[in-house]
């Protein structure tokens, strides 16, 4: 008998047993593998009967069209699903021995050498296929989760920047008017913007309007004390303005030390102090 014969023979004993011995595989693989143990059998058996024929076709009638399109496929989805490459190992270990253990239920002593050899590359094809499916589609699934995260950086920054507007007012002289709760992580964020400005623009005047702040603790008014100093020492004045009665109460009551700081009652008289400093007069 021709190998040929030999092995669709194989592949048609194989083939007619599945609706019995699928069962066995599915059980294999779910016992093994907690991937592949959350997918509910009704949708894991029939993939797993496509799995094994498409490898019946290999190396039974030398069709390699169905393992190329089903393999890759089906490895891309358990990918999308989210199982390991551990799960992937266990579901070609588990196929491998059901296809060798179907191979002895049909008496390995009637294979040549070429034979086996034809129905292992067969199991191996299908092997590196859905391997390679994979491993594709996860790497196109990391390839999306970093373009996301940088999307979310740069949104992240596209709002830190809108939160924390430093404007320019005249020449030598900055705005930054505060809207909103700051936490100690904003207050850091808006010391390194405005220095960050006030190096760019070379001013000498910053305008820091807290009107629209609504509470002070202790960490945020250090924030904005160390932020003042280090402006000085890069030769920036700081005007304080929008100091409301409760945080006026806040800063006694904590004992923060404004030496240094000009203060103004509203932005407007903050405007004209820094007109009066540059020289400038409202008319």
């Amino acid at each position: 008998m021709s190998i040929d014969t030999i092995l669709k023979n194989l592949a048609t004993f194989i083939r007619e047993r599945l609706p019995q011995t699928s069962e066995r595989l599915l059980r294999s693989v779910q016992e093994h593998s907690s991937g592949y143990a959350s997918i509910p059998p009704a949708e894991l058996r029939p993939a797993l009967e496509r799995s094994v024929t498409t490898i019946c076709t290999l190396f039974g009638d030398n069709d390699n069209g169905p393992i190329s399109e089903w393999a890759p496929q089906i490895g891309k989805r358990r990918a999308e699903m989210g199982l390991s490459l551990d799960d992937m190992m266990v579901v070609v270990t588990k196929i491998r021995e059901f296809c060798w253990q179907e191979l002895t239920e049909f008496g390995s002593d009637r294979l040549a050498i070429g034979d086996v050899r034809r129905f292992e590359d067969a199991i191996s094809e299908f092997s590196r296929l859905l391997l390679l499916g994979y491993s594709q589609a996860m790497i196109a699934l990391q390839q999306e989760l970093r373009d996301q995260a940088e999307q979310i950086a740069a949104q992240q920054q596209t709002i830190r920047e809108l939160s924390t507007p430093i404007l320019p007012l005249y020449e030598g002289i900055l705005i930054l008017p505060l809207v909103g709760a700051i936490d100690s992580f904003r207050a850091s964020q808006i010391m390194e913007r405005l220095l960050t400005a006030i190096a760019e623009r070379q001013a000498d005047i910053v305008i820091l309007d807290i009107t629209g702040v609504p509470v002070i603790d202790t960490a945020v008014a250090n924030y904005l004390l160390q932020t003042a100093r280090a402006a000085q020492l890069i030769g920036a004045q700081v005007i304080l303005v929008g100091i409301g009665a409760e945080i006026a109460q806040t800063i006694v009551q904590l004992g923060v030390e404004l030496h240094g700081i000009q203060i103004g009652a509203n932005l407007q008289a903050g405007i004209e102090l820094a007109l009066r400093q540059q020289g400038y007069a409202i008319r």
